[in-house]
C-alpha cells in the first residue's frame, strides 16, 4: 500500500511527471478505468532501473503502460504505481554500407510514427504494421503483429529492465516468443530493441504501405474508442472476427459498450461505457462462442482488475 513517504521518496527518483489519482481513462485508447494511485513516466532507463528496485524492495505494486491501446482497466481503478513510458522515445538507424540496416527503438516510440519514419527512410518490413496504435515496448511485451508478421520477427534483441534495476540483454536466439505473446522475465520492462530492416525502392515501399492502410480503413473501426482486438485468432483459419460475425454479434450492446458494426473482435465504447460493461460483453461472446461453435476465444485485449499484480 502506498503512503506519503512512498510518494516523496518515488518524487526523488524521477524527474518526469508524476500524478496522483491519476484517472486511467485518460491514458487509455477505450476512455475507460477508474484511478490509479500513482501514475510516473520516468524520463530515462536509469530513472525506470532506479524506480523498479525501489518498488521491488519496498513490495509495491505496479504495472507497464505504454500507450495504453490494448488494455482494459478496472472501474475502481488500480492500486499501485501505473509506469508510463512514453518519455522513452529515442530512435536511431545504424547505417553499415549493405542493404541491411539495424534500427534501435525506444519504448516509448510510437508504432504509426516507427513505420512512418522507417518507409521515409526507404526501409522495408514495417509497412504491414501500420496502423497499430500502441508504442514499441508494448509492441515486443504482446508480441504485436499484422499482415502475416509480429515485432518478434523484426528483432534482433531486446533489452530489459528487471525488477532488481538491473538492464539485461536479450539476443534474438534467446526470445521466446509466439502468435501474440513475447515470454519476459517477471516483473522486467523492455526498454529498447533492435529491429532488422532492409533497404528497398520507395516506390515498393509506398504501395506496401498504402496496402496496409487501405486493409485497416476498410475492416477497423475509427471513429469511437476501442482496444483493438478482444480475442486472438483461434487459428489462422479462424479469425475470432468471423467466428463472432457469423454468430450474429455485431451491434450487441451491453451499456456503452458495443459490439463494432465494422469488425466483430472489436468493441468500441460509445460515449460512457464501463469496465464492467466491455466484460459483459466479453462474458456473454465467450459463452456463446463456446456453446454454439465449441472454440474457447483466448483475450487478446490486457484486463487489469484493481488488485492485478506485476507477476
Amino acid at each position: 500500500m502506498l503512503v506519503e513517504r512512498h510518494i516523496e521518496e518515488i518524487r526523488n527518483i524521477i524527474r518526469g511527471r508524476l500524478l496522483q489519482n491519476a484517472a486511467l481513462s485518460g491514458f487509455t485508447s477505450f476512455k475507460i478505468g477508474g484511478p490509479a494511485d500513482l501514475l510516473v513516466e520516468p524520463t530515462n532507463s536509469s530513472e525506470l532501473g532506479n524506480l523498479l528496485r525501489y518498488l521491488h524492495e519496498e513490495h509495491i505494486d505496479y504495472l507497464i503502460l505504454g500507450a495504453g491501446t490494448n488494455v482494459l482497466f478496472h472501474d475502481n481503478g488500480f492500486r499501485g504505481v501505473v509506469i508510463r513510458t512514453a518519455a522513452l522515445d529515442e530512435w536511431e538507424i545504424h547505417q553499415n554500407g549493405s542493404d541491411r540496416c539495424r534500427v534501435t527503438l525506444s519504448a516509448g516510440v510510437p508504432l504509426p510514427a516507427a513505420v512512418s519514419r522507417a518507409c521515409k527512410a526507404g526501409l522495408h518490413g514495417m509497412e504491414a504494421l501500420w496502423g497499430i496504435p500502441g508504442s514499441f515496448g508494448g509492441g515486443v511485451a504482446t508480441n504485436a503483429g499484422a499482415g502475416g508478421i509480429s515485432i518478434g520477427d523484426l528483432l534482433e534483441s531486446i533489452s530489459l529492465v528487471d525488477r532488481a534495476g538491473k538492464e539485461i540483454l536479450i539476443p534474438k536466439e534467446d526470445l521466446n516468443y509466439t502468435y501474440r505473446t513475447m515470454c519476459l522475465p517477471a516483473g522486467s520492462v523492455a526498454i529498447r530493441g533492435i529491429i532488422r530492416l532492409v533497404r528497398a525502392e520507395q516506390g515498393f515501399i509506398e504501395e506496401e504501405l498504402e496496402s496496409a492502410r487501405s486493409l485497416r480503413r476498410k475492416k477497423q473501426p475509427t471513429d469511437r474508442p476501442s482496444a483493438g482486438c478482444v480475442f486472438k485468432n483461434p487459428s489462422p483459419d479462424l479469425p475470432a472476427g468471423s467466428l463472432i460475425d457469423r454468430l450474429g454479434f455485431k451491434g450487441m450492446q451491453a451499456g456503452g459498450a458495443q459490439v463494432s458494426e465494422v469488425h466483430a473482435n472489436f468493441i468500441v465504447n460509445t460515449g460512457n461505457a464501463t469496465a464492467e460493461d466491455v466484460l459483459r460483453l466479453i462474458e456473454t461472446i465467450r459463452n456463446e462462442v463456446f456453446r454454439r461453435e465449441h472454440v474457447d476465444l483466448e483475450l487478446e485485449l490486457c484486463v487489469i482488475s484493481e488488485g492485478s499484480t506485476h507477476e
